[in-house]
């Protein structure tokens, strides 16, 4: 899965831009707040339509425009595709080969990514709700079906809220039945996603970090069930639901659900965002993407693009080193973003194009091949 060309046009401080990329690794360099971090989100449009940063439609245009084009030609093997994406304050819309998107099946898998950016580290430090984010994207990347699911529990508990809010418990028993069942169907695919990768964690921790210590990721759900089936953890949810009803009634809101599940994330069984050093910290999260990027090559067939967003400030010089070499033994298009190349390990590595970034403008150095 390789994305080939890029062409940019009114997004944040990119007026306009385009680029043809190198198919390993691809680094855009600059100093801070000249545009190199859009010029990564950009490329993660493409396959998500969703940004890794925090803000609204509008944000992304460029002040003065009234929408932002962002089209790249992808290859997933042998398959070439075209994806647009226009960018209005009122929404996106996306396009395939000049054909507008109806169903976003068609959409996602496209083209697959993984991104690593200095925000991901408040994974480990910051609120469940940072964790519960990363872990509804990361089992979507994999599973398209996983999105529909999740809105429709969205859905359903913004409507049991409501009755909530009003007092009401007229309706309430179906929204509590509905929540019920959505709710254990979105906790088994991310028990099943959790499952899978925290071995994966584990091996890449320690290749990064090296050995003797164990990281470890675990999903913690309020269903209280040793059986971990649709059904069982539904009947649980229900039951927990039911007798926390009048709580709920008094405090406006449902307090039990994978709305309010969390990710645990251990560090030789101790949790990570108190026992472990920045420098640990940072190589989990690392770790985690890396897990991510092997799962998604065996669910796929193919690996994702990764995006890394200013990894070297995040990464002490052994680390770093540690993670370049794994990189080059991978089949797979990296793009980094640094204030300078001598930040990177670039010994050894031959196939890469640079891209210097001022003030919004992007430009192309001789590709090393």
């Amino acid at each position: 899965m390789k994305l080939d060309t890029i062409q940019i046009r009114s997004f944040r401080n990119i007026r306009e831009a385009e680029l043809s990329f190198s198919d390993r690794f691809n680094i855009i360099v600059g100093k801070n707040a000249q545009g190199k971090t859009n010029l990564l989100e950009s490329i993660f449009l493409l396959g998500t339509m969703k940004s890794f940063r925090m803000g609204r439609n509008g944000d992304l245009i460029t002040y003065g425009s009234t929408s932002s084009l962002i089209k790249g030609r992808g290859f997933r093997g042998s398959v070439s595709r075209e994806i647009a994406l226009s960018i209005m304050e009122s929404g996106k819309k996306a396009f395939i080969d000049g054909k507008p998107v109806v169903r976003p099946s068609d959409f996602f898998g496209n083209l697959n990514m993984v991104v690593f950016s200095p925000e991901d580290i408040a994974m480990v430090r910051g609120l469940p709700e940072v964790r519960r984010r990363y872990l509804d994207r990361a089992v979507f990347s994999g599973d398209t079906g996983y999105l529909s699911i999740h809105h429709e529990y969205c859905r359903t508990l913004k409507n049991r809220n409501a009755l909530l809010k009003l007092g009401e418990r007229d309706g309430l028993d179906a929204w509590t039945e509905r929540l019920a069942d959505t709710g254990a169907r979105l906790m088994v695919k991310r028990e099943s996603f959790t499952d899978e990768i925290c071995g994966l964690l584990g091996e890449f921790y320690r290749r990064i970090a090296g050995a003797g210590e164990e990281a470890l990721i675990r999903y913690r759900s309020r269903a209280d069930t040793p059986d971990r089936s649709v059904a069982a953890l539904a009947r649980s949810l229900r039951d927990t639901l039911e007798k926390r009803i009048p709580e709920e009634l008094r405090r406006g809101t449902t307090l039990t659900g994978p709305h309010r599940d969390d990710l645990e994330c251990l560090l030789n069984n101790r949790p990570l965002s108190h026992h472990a050093s920045q420098g640990e910290q940072r190589s989990f999260v690392l770790a985690l993407k890396m897990a991510e990027i092997e799962y998604l090559k065996r669910r796929w067939g193919n690996p994702p693009l990764l995006l890394l967003d200013d990894m070297t400030s995040e990464l002490d010089r052994d680390r770093n080193g540690n993670f370049m070499r794994f990189l080059r033994e991978k089949d797979m298009q990296v793009f980094i973003t640094t204030t300078g190349l001598d930040n990177i390990h670039l010994s050894g590595i031959r196939n890469y194009s640079t891209f210097p970034v001022h003030d919004g403008r992007v430009f192309t150095e001789v590709a090393h091949v």
